[in-house]
């Protein structure tokens, strides 16, 4: 019997434990209590950060942790999403609203398989380390739950408003598995001024999160959505230069 090595379980340990808060956020959600629901999937997006983040550190990725964490990423930032708007600003009684919520489920899970096919071929081809090729399906969840933010705050326009919830929804589908680049803030090994900035700027949104979880959770997403013609151009300017 080969030796457990903790180099390997930790991560995945990591990766598990995201796995129950996105279990734990379905059965908030069919118990009624949405805030917790969200704050289930926001603890399983910390989870995604840190697993792969302990990985990369103690050298000890793995198939099975690659494969756990696709999992874990679809149920817990494709399914509960899905299931949770459709609960909530849908109310189970709008037949274009099921198709979105179903549309943002199937696609996140087709952005996954593509993501990991393409990190398959970026072993042999020199990939673009700092973007994503679409919106990742963490953020796709964390936007796609803004309008039900707004509704803790005590904004009920998305209730009035379904379609273009609906709309929305399926436009942050489709953004999953498009070709658009996008900031990649996982990969690389930064310099050790880079890391006081992230350390800064992590320690900031946490201590926001912690006072103003509602209005942080917007700040952020308008801030990524913000960001997304930034990344385009700087994807363009990387590869004008690499041109020979």
């Amino acid at each position: 019997m080969s030796k457990l090595d903790l180099r390997v379980l930790i991560p995945n340990l990591v990766t598990l434990t995201g796995l129950c808060f996105g279990l734990s956020s379905i059965r908030f959600a069919l118990e009624f209590n949405y805030n917790l629901a969200v704050i289930c999937i926001l603890l399983a997006g910390i989870c995604d950060v840190l697993d792969g983040m302990l990985a990369r550190q103690l050298k000890s990725e793995s198939e099975l942790g690659a494969q756990l964490d696709s999992l874990s990423d679809f149920l817990s930032f494709g399914i509960a999403p899905g299931l949770l708007l459709y609960m909530t600003i849908f109310n189970q009684d709008s037949s274009l609203g099921a198709f979105a919520a179903l549309a943002f489920i199937v696609f996140s899970c087709l952005r996954l398989a593509l993501f990991n096919v393409r990190q398959e071929e970026a072993k042999t081809v020199d990939d673009k380390p700092y973007f994503f090729t679409g919106i990742p399906t963490p953020m796709g969840a964390l936007l796609i739950l803004l309008p039900l933010t707004h509704t803790f705050l005590g904004y009920d326009w998305a209730y009035t408003n379904l379609n273009f919830v609906a709309g929305y929804t399926i436009l942050i589908s489709g953004l999953l598995v498009s070709q658009i680049p996008t900031f990649s803030f996982k990969r690389g090994r930064p310099q050790v001024k880079s890391r006081i900035s992230f350390l800064i700027l992590f320690s900031a949104i946490v201590l926001a999160l912690i006072n103003f979880l509602w209005i942080t959770l917007n700040l952020i997403g308008a801030a990524y959505i913000l960001s997304v013609p930034f990344s385009m151009w700087a994807r363009r300017g990387t590869e004008r230069q690499e041109l020979p």
